[in-house]
């Protein structure tokens, strides 16, 4: 039996910013989406399992599009992110109409995860080095109980048609993750400032170098348990709470400030392109050719 090498695709976002379903949209003359490459890359590094997470009224397009078309020897499969996937003594409780974000949606992978895996937006172009870093730092011999996270220059990350949330990663001089805070409606001011606002509503300016999560993660999974942990606490004042969002890095703040597991970031000067707003398309579509012939990407992935 082989052994999993999971990747595991976050796609259950609801694109409010973009207006659709931004998972799929082609960006290429011959109908790929930017989630197309990611996953041609992370099979190219050696990665051997797709799970789609996605919400129930979106599973038959991902059905369509990838349960049959992918190689027979990578393994395809699907979790479901919606509101029903919370624990049982606060379902009665629960009017919410949308997931709970990036934490919840990683953990929706508790019941189909055993092995280290991989996790990454759908909507984001990271490259195929970042494929290849991940896979050799989480299957290395000794990395059962590590985590690992792409670290991305802050400047290489901005739309120029709008605002962005990201983690802001601090680091040691190992490059070993010491805390991450999500930053919210982070963008280039006229002046070249780039800026987020907190919750004070004041603006607070970033260094171009400062370090950013683009939520491509790779986890022990031990961390769904950690995850569970932290959900139950986030939903005794949380789950009336419409707009709450339950993120990725507070799980990975809580897991290395109580010292329960360690996490490197893994530096790349690799520029980030990705689809948050419509006229996000037009940026990706004039670097796309581009891009093909760099990693040079066959006509036809699959």
């Amino acid at each position: 039996m082989k052994k999993e090498k999971t990747l595991a695709i976050m796609a259950a976002g609801l694109g409010s910013r973009f207006g659709g379903l931004k998972q799929l949209h082609y960006i290429t003359a011959n109908n790929y989406s930017i989630i197309d490459f990611s996953i041609y890359d992370a099979i190219k590094a050696g990665f051997n399992t797709i799970v789609f997470i996605v919400r129930e009224d979106i599973l038959k397009d991902f059905k369509i599009r990838y349960e049959k078309q992918l190689n027979p020897d990578i393994t395809i499969k699907f979790v479901i992110q919606d509101i029903k996937s919370i624990p049982n003594p606060y379902k009665a409780k629960c009017k919410r109409k949308k997931p709970w974000g990036t934490g919840h949606a990683l953990l929706m992978l508790k019941d189909v995860v055993t092995n280290n895996f991989a996790l990454i937006n759908a909507d984001d172009f990271y490259g195929r080095t970042a494929f290849k870093m991940m896979h050799d730092a989480l299957f290395a011999s000794g990395a059962a109980n590590t985590n690992f996270l792409l670290g991305y220059d802050l400047k290489n990350t901005l739309s120029n048609s709008g605002s962005v949330s990201r983690g802001e990663c601090i680091v040691d001089n190992n490059n070993c993750l010491v805390s991450i805070h999500e930053r919210t409606e982070i963008e280039k001011q006229k002046s070249g400032v780039i800026t987020y606002t907190d919750i004070k509503n004041t603006d607070v300016v970033l260094t171009p170098e400062t370090i950013v999560s683009m939520n491509f993660w790779g986890f022990s999974p031990k961390i769904l348990e950690i995850a569970l942990h932290r959900f139950n606490y986030f939903l005794e004042s949380s789950e009336t709470n419409d707009n709450a969002e339950f993120y990725i890095t507070t799980i990975v703040d809580y897991t290395i400030k109580n010292k329960l597991m360690p996490f490197k970031m893994l530096p790349t000067s690799s520029q980030w392109y990705g689809i948050t707003y419509k006229d996000d398309i037009n940026a990706i579509s004039a670097n796309i050719s581009q891009l093909i012939q760099q990693y040079i990407y066959p006509e036809k992935l699959w």
